[in-house]
């Protein structure tokens, strides 16, 4: 009788024991589940203006891919870059977005390279988001359009497959490199037969294809393309989508800018003759759409892997542009400029408790980017950032982040002793609700003027003239006096061209002969 006492208690420990500690491993199962933070990847782009996505309802492009993004995330409809000190606006731009600083406050060895000697481009002790969320516990991968240096990446990656080192290059044939700690920087390699999007795709899927789902690790991918930068030559069957002689012309198209501004003869700005023609101008655009729409594609597939990596669910996806371009309107074919259609850009934020087919008018800048990723995944925002989280507009507890928006663009002050370029310029812009001022300074003139967005978005009725707006303009300078302090800018809006022309052997770093 006792043995079989003793033989039931022994089962009964048994059995405790195996249930105890199933549910202790579900438990520990569950805990491992919920403490993995969401992968991160993010989609970016060159030279994209802001609405150029076919879900944007703004310009007549062919983007299914970007749709989706649009259709299951937040859209910012305002979103913005602050500007640029160099005509190379992309590097400045992606300075900001990498280090959520404003260009001021950044090393210029970083964002205008070609200003100093090979031994100090880059050299920049600034935080960048993917260094802060690798040393948080995320593999870190990159692929494309590297225009700061290698520095930074090499402190931020874990690994970099085909990394395009610089501003702009062909689209077939793109010279790139690859990157681990272990083996350094490979040599630079090419496929004369790929188009360049399709380049960064293959490393983007190959990284998503070898991650294993099992891993503790999440993951950051940052995936930038070259296009739709010029030169625009996407593959033909792109090209072939948008017959120029059925563009419409946008609703700002001049065949010149109406006064002399800053850099309105840079290299961008001669890929066309003056005065521009509607012909021009509209192969202009239909090569920009046919790179966007290739870009498109390749981002499919980078998406298409993502679902196929079993990962989709748990990953933050954020699409976005480095600046704008003007392709015609105001006369213009570059982005040097602070007009709506080269400083805006898209930004969508896809993923888990982000939500869907939302577009939100609040104001938001490009380097937004990296506090609104911590605020997304629940890690603290570093001292270093300068800008504002998006998190509480995007989860719908606050309707803005800001009240007003800085802009900033200028030619580069050491290239003023090549005579043969017409630099000297620049503009500083402010909008405050629905209204812009933006004052522009080259040689001794200044010219002013005053937009109202929401009825003429396409800023075409300059009011500044007009009296009944005498409150709004004195109230947006002293706006942009009070932004200008805020961020750092040297300008000085009662100099001519801003001060910032005084002293131009300041900016001449390269060592001189």
């Amino acid at each position: 009788m006792n043995n079989t006492k003793n033989l039931i208690k022994i089962v009964a420990l048994i059995l405790f024991v195996s249930v105890s500690s199933c549910k202790e491993e579900e438990k520990t199962e569950v805990v491992k589940e919920e403490s993995k933070k969401p992968n991160i990847l993010f989609l970016f782009t060159d030279d994209q203006r802001g609405g150029t996505i076919g879900a944007m309802d703004k310009y007549d492009v062919q983007t299914p891919n970007m749709d989706k993004l649009v259709n299951k995330g937040t859209s910012f409809t305002n979103s913005y870059i602050l500007g640029a000190t160099t005509a190379a606006v992309c590097s400045p731009s992606r300075a900001m977005l990498m280090t959520g600083r404003h260009y001021f406050n950044i090393e210029p060895n970083v964002y205008a390279q070609f200003a100093f000697n090979k031994e100090d481009k880059g050299k920049s002790d600034k935080l960048t988001f993917p260094e802060y969320f690798k040393s948080n516990g995320y593999e870190t991968f990159a692929t494309g359009k590297q225009h700061n240096g290698e520095i930074w990446l090499e402190r931020g990656f874990d690994k970099i497959k085909s990394a395009f080192l610089g501003g702009m290059t062909r689209h077939f044939g793109t010279k790139v490199k690859d990157y681990t700690p272990e083996t350094g920087w490979s040599a630079g390699y090419q496929d004369d037969e790929k188009f360049s999007s399709e380049v960064f795709a293959d490393a983007a899927v190959g990284f998503l294809n070898s991650y294993k789902e099992d891993k503790e690790k999440p993951f950051l991918m940052y995936v930038a393309f070259t296009a739709p930068h010029d030169p625009r030559t996407a593959p033909q069957e792109f090209h072939d989508m948008y017959p120029s002689e059925n563009i419409a012309l946008p609703e700002n198209y001049k065949p010149q800018h109406p006064f002399e501004i800053a850099d309105d003869h840079i290299r961008d700005e001669v890929l066309a003759p003056f005065p521009r023609t509607e012909a021009i101008v509209q192969k202009e655009i239909s090569d920009y759409y046919a790179m966007i729409t290739a870009t498109d594609t390749q981002i499919g597939r980078v998406l298409k892997a993502l679902e196929a990596s079993g990962e989709a669910d748990n990953t933050i996806i954020v699409l976005a542009g480095d600046n704008g371009l003007a392709l015609g309107q105001h006369g213009l074919l570059g982005k040097q400029n602070v007009y709506e259609h080269s400083v805006s850009v898209p930004l969508v934020f896809v993923g888990p408790n982000i939500p869907k087919n939302k577009k939100t008018d609040a104001l938001a800048y490009l380097h937004d980017v990296f506090p609104t990723l911590c605020g997304l995944t629940g890690l603290d925002i570093p001292e270093s950032i300068q800008t504002e989280d998006l998190t509480p507009v995007i989860e719908g507890d606050a309707k803005e982040v800001r009240t007003s928006m800085f802009y900033a663009y200028n030619s580069w002050p050491g290239d003023t002793y090549r005579q043969n370029i017409n630099n000297y310029g620049g503009h500083r812009a402010v909008r405050k609700g629905d209204f812009k001022l933006i004052v522009s300074s080259k040689k001794d003139t200044y010219t002013y003027q005053l937009f109202n967005l929401k009825n003429d978005p396409w800023e075409l009725v300059n009011l500044i003239d007009d009296e009944n707006y005498n409150n709004v303009k004195e109230d947006l300078t002293l706006e942009l006096d009070k932004l200008i302090k805020e961020v750092g800018d040297p300008a000085d809006l009662t100099k001519k061209e801003f001060g910032l022309f005084d002293h131009p052997e300041d900016y001449n770093f390269k060592t001189k002969k």
